[in-house]
């Protein structure tokens, strides 16, 4: 008979189970470390996820106005003149440029996480516009275009001194709506009065801006129709109140726009834009290549830009990276000022353009 000597267990001894703590502790760093890891790895892409979306987001929409700028119909900006009150607004009813711009040239401030904007018009060259001024974020600088974009309806007879104009089909513009008559040799800018749908478009000296004149000349029978629009793009404040590319479009409801100034109430396009940076490309040979690259107080003839190259600046909405000792300065383009971002943990990305302007190149 086999017989079992059985030995009852009589617990841990304190070297063993000092030797299982560290052991424990061991495998819980490791396992802490691995999620450390993991978790800013986790950080840091989500970052630059956000950072590259809202960049491809933000360039396309500037791309996509900036392609069109000119775009008057079948004719061009540098044929378009106006009928619109002496009174008007340049910066929103100058359809005979097709691209402007301000230059930020005035001395940033401290850098701070959320900026006020900057109310020194001056502070740009040129000086901005009342509309702009105290909406802009400082060290940013400030891109217009000017283009139409609605489908044409065209002219069959035009009612001297009557004030009104028949058009084939139906009027595609709401009453107080800017019209553009493109006949291919020229075009003029007027403001409607007459209510989408109808089959003719009136006009009126009264309004807001109004018109100078109503007596449209009959080359114009058979002329394009169509409502032009001006385009700004700027960096304002956001509804976070966070840095943000912001678009201002011209009034549509005849009332003059926000303080009179021509303008819509500015859409924010895309948050996290902290500044955008744009050159010129001018053409000073004629061959509708760009000669050179300036910024907008170094353009003599707005009518010889022929491309844009915009530059901008996105932060991420997270921390994502150790913070650095001091401030780095971070350059947009190769010849404007740096700017020079705050001091936290946000990645940041700088996103460059360069957008051919389709009406000025061959």
């Amino acid at each position: 008979m086999c017989i079992i000597n059985k030995q009852n267990q009589a617990g841990l001894s304190l070297i063993e189970l000092m030797i299982a703590m560290l052991v424990g502790l061991i495998l819980i760093a490791g396992v802490l470390s691995i999620f450390i890891s993991s978790r800013a790895s986790y950080g840091i892409n989500s970052a630059v996820g956000q950072i590259q979306e809202n960049g491809r987001f933000a360039l396309e929409f500037i791309r996509t106005a900036t392609r069109k700028a000119g775009y008057m119909g079948c004719a061009t900006s540098a044929d378009t003149g106006s009928y619109l009150s002496a009174a008007a607004d340049p910066l929103a009813y100058n359809f005979n440029q097709a691209i402007y711009g301000f230059a930020y040239t005035g001395v940033p401030p401290a850098p701070t996480e959320n900026p006020a904007p900057d109310p020194t018009a001056g502070n740009w060259t040129p000086a901005l516009d009342a509309f702009l001024t105290g909406r802009v974020l400082p060290n940013t600088d400030v891109l217009v275009v000017r283009f139409t974009q609605n489908t044409p309806t065209y002219i069959n007879n035009i009612n001297n001194p009557a004030t009104y104009m028949n058009v084939t089909g139906v009027n595609n513009l709401t009453a107080g709506e800017l019209m553009l008559i493109s006949n291919c040799n020229s075009a003029i800018v007027m403001q409607t009065t007459s209510p989408a749908g109808a089959s003719t478009i009136s006009y009126a000296a009264a309004g807001n801006p109004g018109n100078a004149t109503t007596v449209v000349p009959s080359s114009y029978i058979g002329a394009q129709v169509v409502a032009p629009t001006t385009a700004v793009f700027y960096i304002g404040v956001g509804a976070d109140n966070s840095p943000a590319l912001l678009e201002a479009n011209t009034d549509t409801t005849g009332t003059g726009g926000i303080g009179g100034n021509g303008f819509q109430t500015p859409q924010e396009l895309v948050s996290g834009v902290e500044s955008m940076r744009v050159l010129y490309g001018v053409d000073l040979t004629g061959s509708q290549v760009p000669s050179q690259y300036v910024t907008a107080n170094n353009v003599a003839n707005w009518n010889t830009v022929v491309s844009v190259r915009v530059a901008l600046l996105l932060r991420s909405s997270i921390g994502a990276v150790p913070q650095p000792a001091a401030a780095v300065p971070m350059t947009l383009l190769e010849s404007t000022p740096a700017f020079t971002p705050p001091l936290d943990t946000r990645l940041r990305q700088v996103f460059i353009a360069t957008i051919g302007i389709r009406n000025s190149l061959p």
